[in-house]
């Protein structure tokens, strides 16, 4: 047990815990899962993911991955050079490159250099229209994801493009 540091550990329990539940929570029948997504109206609930800030506050230079999945498909899968704490590149603010309309959402962090991970699924989150998210390394170089309770707006742009496109 010597060779497990507490991080790994605690990795290794989460994605046993992740697995043996997996399913568990999730309706009978397709029909029920549609039904969720929908309001009355047909229209779609949830929230609308609008920015995903990146962070570091580490003296090291970072590598992160971001994953974004609506429902079984992957919407958004890139990785970011983000610089130390004190570098202009240290953070980063994304917008816009996935879906613009309510739903239900996944979001999944890596640091590519030691695999720590960190994820957050919409369901967890306050109700709100417009969730802006921010992904945090710590100057202990820790993972975690913050919710932006600043109260940004949606965007207006109906293309559903990314909004610092021309």
């Amino acid at each position: 047990m010597s060779d497990f540091t507490r991080r790994r550990l605690l990795a290794l329990g989460g994605a046993i815990t992740a697995g043996a539940v997996a399913g568990c929570s999730g309706p009978e029948n397709a029909a029920e899962t549609a039904a969720e997504g929908e309001s009355s109206t047909g229209e779609s609930t949830g929230s609308v993911l609008e920015t995903i800030s990146l962070e570091n506050l580490d003296d090291d230079a970072r590598t992160v991955d971001v994953i974004a999945q609506w429902g079984d498909t992957i919407e958004y899968w890139e990785t970011h050079e983000l610089g130390a704490v004190g570098e202009s590149d240290s953070s980063l603010t994304l917008d816009g490159e996935w879906p613009t309309d309510p739903g239900e959402f996944q979001l999944t962090v890596r640091l590519s250099d030691d695999d720590t991970r960190a994820g957050v699924s919409s369901t967890e989150l306050p109700d709100r229209d417009c969730l802006d998210l921010v992904v945090l390394i710590s100057r202990e170089g820790e993972l975690s994801i913050l919710t932006d309770v600043s109260g940004g707006k949606c965007s207006t742009d109906s293309t559903g493009g990314n909004s610092s496109d021309p």
